[in-house]
């Protein structure tokens, strides 16, 4: 299985995303929803599949996603934000993903839904795209920039391509602690390995990144509690994934990403719990 302190690269996380696709697609609603996201939970959520769809329309809210707008989907997955805000909002989107297989199927799915005319799907590093200078109004980044080796490398990308007056969103992990005593540090990595993420910069610095990437008005919102419901559910799924990976990789039919993506769903919850870190939603504006 992948090692707790394994650099994670572009290579490993497209693996990652890869073997765990199935994984997914069993648990959470990633056929219908084509979310890979925890989901937002409040009054208006009874369901995993509302609080999917709810934390979409929450994100769009956050940054007033308008018709004419052109978005950005930075770390698109199989595309569910991207269809959502195509559908939903009627803007232009363009989804990128460091996984060629993710853009297949993005682009499938946007045919399906007769999105494809506002849509498009390349793979493509989000800290070194080939777009020109401001081409978007929107950059949206939903649990995509924790894979970043350098965030800030991602906001620099993110500033350059945004318009005069663009705006950022990001939901995503942040740490609560710029350094933790081994135990919790060990807990965090346990976690964060299995999901093909190397660390967490705080909210506080990554703050700061975009700042000094010349972002404004930068404001990031603790929505810990919103994503409660689905960090529990993922742990209690846990309980039966565990000893199923372990059968299967008794007889070597599971790959050690499958196993990993298996255990980090009982240390994402513990963590959380813990304290250790926090589910914000980062807002900026590019002057």
């Amino acid at each position: 299985m992948p090692t707790d302190h394994a650099p994670i690269d572009a290579d490993r996380i497209v693996a990652y995303y890869e073997a765990c696709e199935a994984g997914y697609r069993q648990v959470w609603d990633l056929e219908h929803s084509g979310a890979m996201h925890y989901g937002f939970w409040d009054e208006s959520t009874r369901t995993l599949r509302q609080a999917l769809r709810r934390e979409n329309e929450v994100l769009a809210a956050r940054v007033d996603v308008q018709p004419d707008d052109a978005v950005l989907d930075a770390g698109c997955g199989v595309g569910g934000s991207s269809l959502f805000l195509a559908e939903a909002v009627g803007c232009r989107v363009t989804g990128i993903t460091l996984s060629p297989r993710q853009v297949q199927a993005a682009r499938a799915q946007a045919r399906r839904r007769a999105l494809d005319d506002r849509t498009q799907f390349h793979a493509m590093d989000f800290t070194r795209t080939d777009f020109a200078d401001a081409s978007f109004d929107v950059v949206w980044a939903i649990e995509s920039a924790c894979h970043a080796a350098d965030e800030g490398a991602f906001l620099r990308e993110a500033f350059r391509v945004l318009r005069p007056g663009g705006r950022l969103v990001v939901a995503d992990g942040f740490a609560t602690k710029a350094s933790y005593p081994p135990a919790e540090a060990r807990l965090m990595q346990r976690w964060l390995s299995g999901w093909a993420v190397d660390r967490l910069p705080t909210a506080r610095a990554f703050m700061v990144e975009a700042q000094q990437a010349g972002f404004q008005n930068v404001t990031v919102e603790d929505a810990s509690a919103r994503v409660m419901p689905s960090a529990r559910r993922l742990f209690l799924i846990a309980f039966a994934a565990i000893p199923y990976a372990k059968a299967k990789q008794w007889l070597g039919r599971i790959t050690a990403w499958e196993f990993g993506h298996s255990r980090a769903m009982h240390y994402q919850y513990r963590a959380l719990r813990r304290g250790l870190w926090q589910y914000g939603i980062v807002t900026a504006r590019k002057p």
